[in-house]
């Protein structure tokens, strides 16, 4: 008896590998997954997790794993090493699954540093360089042989196409030309056995040429017409050379791939394991699994597991179990009734157990820990076999057998329904003197039973804790209590299978009086138990969706303050650009105050600067401008016109908060509140104002007309994500409008370089920066960017002095 086997299929196993196959994305991936080859080692099952993680990782940065173009080639390979010649297609396909070799060991060596066990699986591809090169470039892209490259098979090709050029025309000529006159039956010609004939009239046949054949009724006559009999052997000679000079290409392109075989057949291995590591990650996902923590210890604490196979059904919900066996606790005792979920509780472990072997992650909650058990044998279901004769009870015994000589450290056995199929009190004995025997070698051994004697065993061995299926109502639960035993509930499983009342009353009363009220006790009690399960589940979800509340909220949070500030950076951006327009229309007032220095004139326009600085201060309220308006100011102090930006003299003052100034040869007359006190160096005086840190990304407010610029700071010569304008997928109109808000960003906060990331693309983005970059009033110069500053997807931005 193999007892593996019969563990693995009484587990479902290979239900688990045919869902792994489905996740391999190639041929030879799907072979291997189907095998199932499991881990020697706990340290060989934690490095396949890793890979995993490492491939999951990746992978949801966007960037797929190319291992689906390698394809499974290693029959042709091996065939090519036994001196058998190839066709150019077999050759071509061989040829792309270097590349795609060659292209996997580059994209897992680029990720070396994330992800290492990955990169150790590809090691062993070493891809010949010029084997791959002749290959790919043998062949053209209607897949023969190059003529470029093998110009003896061009220059053959060239002849036939001209033999048969003049093998047609003449044709033509004879049928369509009069040439054959009415010897023909027929206008046309076709080929026979590779040569190309003309039905004749029987008369005519041995003056028109070879005959090649006749018409079922034998009116006709397929003549190959002497004209072109010569020029034909020609061609049929040619064809024949260019054959046997294309075999001689391919047997020469196949000798190479077999000098290369070995190696070949070592990049296939390993691409075989990568494709299992996708496998893994794949039915992991599927099943919703985690990575366990993997030890030699021999513990299981599994939480909310699920079975893996029912959870890969859509149809059902499947029940999640918290299984423990760890510490001092050597075996586990389930208990509970009939179809209650013992013997699904008994599998979900003994597949977690090969999972961690394969490397699948498990259905289970994080934090869950499955220990490395070098054997896993289960008694699970009916081993009776007519073949060798078997009772139900013998084979059992049979497996019991094979099972205690395979006890020991590092085991992991599961028995269901021990000792059943004999007598209750003797079959009971022979079940609990087995679990003692395991329990002594070391081994950790799970049982499912209906025998009081065995669900009493962890009240006097310390090294057995219990587990009891839950019932509710009469119905199962499906969900395991650890740490108590529980009723089989035999009479309330016969009442839901429809067993007539009478008889159930009639078994409850052929009952002893102890046995019977100890039962009722037992039944309620798991009663009162499942009522405070439910209370403490009912509160577990309570606070969950409070958790959940709290965390929509918080989002709803976040969202509303990125809405905030991105509409007020919308708001900003409009009303610097309203500012910059009426920047415009000022300098020309000031213009036009120079030329013509009229004092009614200036009024007006000093009005009219009024004007536009309200309209403007009417759609967006700037920030309070933190020097405040000269309380009182004396005849000769030195003053600036806010509105203007120009310095001024104070020549008189008129009363009521107002002084008569002149600017060069320009007088007229302003309110306080409309200067700025300078010091003797001309400098505005400095004031004590607080000032609100911004956002990290904020566009900095620009300084009132006239204040002078921030001195501008030397630190734009290492590229930073401050000094960094990122202008990628974006259009030329709106990356150009960007680009001049970053650029006034950055005077405005004293930067003296700055960067335009705009990528390579198609490189309309990149020209039309460059030819924006002279007109723009902040550039002093640009360059592309160095190397080491990033290449050519960037341009660094000198400003203006």
């Amino acid at each position: 008896m193999d007892l593996h086997q019969r563990t693995l299929d009484a587990l479902d196993w290979p239900v688990l590998l045919r869902a792994l196959a489905g996740h391999a994305r190639t041929l030879r991936g799907a072979a291997a997954a189907r095998r199932g080859a499991l881990a020697a080692s706990a340290v060989e099952a934690r490095a396949r997790y890793a890979a995993v993680e490492e491939l999951q990782a990746l992978e949801e940065l966007g960037d797929r794993l190319p291992v689906g173009a390698v394809h499974d080639v290693g029959e042709l390979v091996a065939a090519t090493s036994r001196g058998q010649v190839l066709e150019g297609a077999q050759l071509q396909d061989i040829g792309s699954c270097l590349v795609a070799l060659d292209r996997l060991r580059g994209w897992l060596d680029d990720k070396e540093h994330e992800a290492p066990e990955l990169a150790a699986l590809s090691a062993p591809i070493v891809v010949d360089a010029e084997l791959s090169e002749v290959l790919t470039g043998s062949f053209d892209e209607l897949g023969q042989l190059s003529g470029e490259r093998y110009p003896e098979l061009g220059a053959l090709r060239e002849r036939i196409t001209q033999l048969k050029g003049r093998i047609r025309r003449t044709l033509d000529d004879l049928v369509h030309g009069g040439g054959l006159g009415n010897q023909l039956q027929d206008a046309f010609y076709t080929e026979r056995n590779g040569r190309w004939v003309v039905p004749v009239k029987p008369t005519y046949k041995r003056s028109v040429g070879i005959v090649h054949g006749r018409s079922g009724s034998g009116e006709t006559v397929f003549v190959e017409p002497a004209q072109i009999v010569e020029a034909t052997n020609e061609l049929k000679e040619s064809e024949l050379e260019l054959e046997r000079e294309e075999r001689r290409i391919l047997a020469g392109l196949s000798a190479m791939v077999g000098v290369q075989a070995e190696g070949i057949e070592t990049c296939l291995q390993a691409a075989e394991d990568i494709d299992l590591v996708c496998a893994r990650s794949g039915l992991g996902e599927a099943l919703d699994g985690v990575v366990p923590r993997v030890r030699e210890e021999g513990a299981i604490l599994l939480q909310a597991a699920r079975h893996p196979v029912l959870e890969l059904r859509e149809d059902i919900e499947v029940v999640a179990n918290d299984l423990r066996l760890e510490g001092h606790l050597q075996g586990l005792v389930l208990t509970g009734p009939n179809a209650g979920g013992k013997t699904v509780a008994l599998k979900t472990m003994g597949l977690c157990a090969l999972m961690v072997r394969t490397g699948i992650p498990l259905p289970a909650a994080p934090g869950s820990r499955m220990d490395f058990f070098e054997t896993v044998l289960a008694d699970i279901g009916d081993a009776q076999t007519v073949q060798e004769d078997l009772s139900t009870f013998s084979a059992h015994l049979t497996v019991l057998r094979e099972v205690l000589s395979a006890a020991g450290p590092g085991a992991l056995l599961l028995l269901d329904e021990i000792g059943m199929g004999t007598d209750p009190a003797q079959g009971a004995a022979l079940g609990l003197a087995v679990v003692e025997a395991v329990l002594d070698a070391g081994a950790r051994v799970v049982v499912t039973t209906h025998y009081a004697a065995l669900k009493g065993l962890s009240a006097r061995d310390r090294r057995v804790s219990m587990g009891a299926v839950e019932v509710e109502e009469g119905e199962p639960t499906y969900r395991v209590t650890m740490g108590l035993a529980g009723e089989s509930h035999a009479f309330t499983v016969a009442r839901r299978l429809g067993l007539p009342d009478g008889v159930i009353r009639r078994a409850r009363e052929s009952m002893d009086a102890g046995t019977r009220e100890l039962t009722e006790l037992m039944e309620q009690l798991e009663e009162e138990r499942s009522a405070l399960a439910r209370a403490r589940e009912e509160l577990a979800e309570a606070r969950r969706q409070l958790e959940v509340e709290r965390a929509e909220l918080a989002q709803a949070r976040d969202r509303v303050a990125e809405q905030r500030e991105r509409l007020q950076g919308d708001v900003a951006r409009g009303y610097q650009a309203r500012l910059k327009a009426e920047e415009r229309r000022l300098k020309k007032l000031i213009a036009a105050l120079q030329s013509d220095p009229d004092m009614k004139d200036a009024g007006a326009i000093l009005d009219e600067v009024r004007g536009a600085r309200e309209a403007v201060a009417a759609e967006h309220e700037p920030e309070p401008d933190p020097t405040p308006p000269p309380e009182s100011l004396a005849v000769g102090d030195e003053v600036k016109v806010r509105a203007l930006g120009r310095k001024a003299r104070v020549v008189k003052l008129l009363g009521d908060d107002k002084v008569e100034i002149a600017a060069g040869i320009l007088r007229m007359k302003v309110g306080l509140d409309e200067l700025a006190r300078l010091d003797a160096r001309g400098q505005e005086l400095p004031v004590q104002a607080a000032s609100t840190p911004r956002k990290a990304g904020a566009k900095a407010a620009a300084p009132p007309p006239g204040r002078p610029a921030p001195e501008r700071r030397r630190i734009g010569e290492v590229r930073t994500p401050a000094n960094t304008c990122d202008l990628r997928g974006k259009r030329v109109d709106e990356a150009l409008q960007d680009a001049e808000a970053f650029l006034d960003g950055l005077a405005l906060q004293g930067f003296s370089t700055g960067w335009l990331l705009h990528g390579h693309g198609t490189g309309a983005l990149k020209t039309a920066l460059r030819r924006w970059l002279p007109t723009s009033r902040y550039v002093g110069s640009w360059r592309p960017a160095n190397a080491d500053e990033g290449g050519d997807a960037f341009t660094v931005v000198e400003l203006e002095g």
